[in-house]
């Protein structure tokens, strides 16, 4: 038996493929092709079986338009059993003029928030620079699920992260927030949803972060500390909920509601020797240090997340740029799916074994729930 097949008995394909259920539905729903948005007619192949092989072809790794035709064209046979497909492989043109007809808020339409925390951050294509264009992209990632993006140009996050939040249920969450979108107005977007908000203040706020750092300098607060064997890291989190310190330090960053402030000092052994950093703040929870901790450590998640669509998914290499949002909403979605069926696999070797061999995929998406 090959390597390939090897892994596929290995892996635990039969745990939770809630996403991919979710997005053959999803597809299936899609009523018709959007032929006034494209150059051509409407393509012959079903929708569908274009749109999931759009889709496969991201959790395979494919860059470009002639990367996916390829890999469609190599697996045809394969991808004809499980989809609805027309008699001869679709052509890189046909998969761009789909992807085109459509916009990234039509792929993920429906995802909703189904956890404690909602994490929001942005990130570049930085290879989709052929219509001179920047595509920045601001997105809201729960638990491994994105359940929210928007694209922007180059400037400030903090406008685009407010109106993202206007279309996102999170009452009742906590969200989490970069510093870039520390600012009132994304602050007042947080709350005027229904959430918490806990969010990064760094030198881009220098009012707010001299107070923090004053208020600290003044008050012990509480400490938790946690070490992280793997990386030879410590972690020493310690909070101020007193009223009148909290007061102050709102009112240096104009931002109202302020319940908690947050420290955590990060001592790191490297090659290089020992190295200490500190990070503030704000949050309009009641929060312990142990708590607090903890959700400073889960915003990491969108970072990671950015990490395994650059080096297992290729985002940054990938040089479409008219279809840039589709795409990057359509490689979330494999991050979503991969990280569901992966198991102690990595997300570039589950992306190349899907590369190799699409067949227990597929069957997957044909399987019931």
């Amino acid at each position: 038996m090959g390597a390939t097949s090897t892994f596929w008995l290995a892996s635990p394909l039969s745990g939770n493929w809630v996403m991919l259920s979710w997005i053959v539905e999803a597809f299936a729903g899609f009523q018709e092709y959007r032929v006034g948005k494209v150059a051509k007619g409407r393509p012959r192949h079903p929708l569908l079986g274009l749109l999931m092989i759009l889709f496969l072809s991201r959790v395979a790794g494919c860059r470009g338009w002639d990367a996916s035709a390829d890999w469609a064209r190599a697996h045809f046979e394969v991808l004809r059993r499980h989809l609805p497909l027309w008699i001869r492989p679709p052509s890189a043109d046909t998969l761009r003029r789909t992807a085109e007809a459509y916009d990234l808020d039509d792929v993920l339409a429906g995802i909703e928030a189904d956890g404690e925390a909602v994490h929001i951050d942005g990130k570049r294509a930085r290879g989709a620079t052929g219509d001179g264009r920047v595509h920045h992209f601001i997105e809201a990632l729960c638990g491994t699920a994105v359940v929210g993006m928007i694209e922007t140009g180059a400037g400030a996050e903090g406008p685009a992260i407010a109106a993202l939040l206007e279309d996102l249920g999170l009452s009742g969450k906590i969200v989490t927030v970069d510093a870039a979108g520390t600012t009132p107005a994304v602050a007042a977007a947080i709350t005027g949803s229904g959430a918490d908000f806990l969010l990064a203040v760094k030198d881009n706020q220098p009012g707010l972060r001299r107070a923090l750092e004053a208020a600290f300098q003044e008050h012990a607060g509480r400490v938790w500390t946690s070490r992280d064997r793997g990386r030879h890291e410590v972690r020493r989190a310690r909070t101020i909920t007193a009223r009148k310190t909290v007061d102050a330090v709102a009112a240096a960053g104009a931002i109202p509601g302020i319940r908690t402030l947050g420290r955590i000092e990060r001592t790191r052994i490297t090659k290089d020797g020992i190295a200490t950093t500190v990070h503030y703040h704000v949050s309009t929870r009641v929060l312990t240090p142990c708590r607090y901790a903890r959700h400073v450590r889960a915003h990491w998640r969108v970072e990671a997340m950015h990490h395994v669509v650059d080096g297992a998914l290729d985002e940054d290499a990938c040089r479409i740029a008219k279809a840039a949002g589709v795409m990057a909403a359509l490689r979330r979605l494999a991050f979503t799916v991969i990280a569901e069926l992966r198991g102690a696999f990595s997300f570039r070797r589950f992306a190349e074994f899907v590369r190799a061999n699409p067949t227990p995929l597929l069957e997957l998406c044909a399987t019931p729930r």
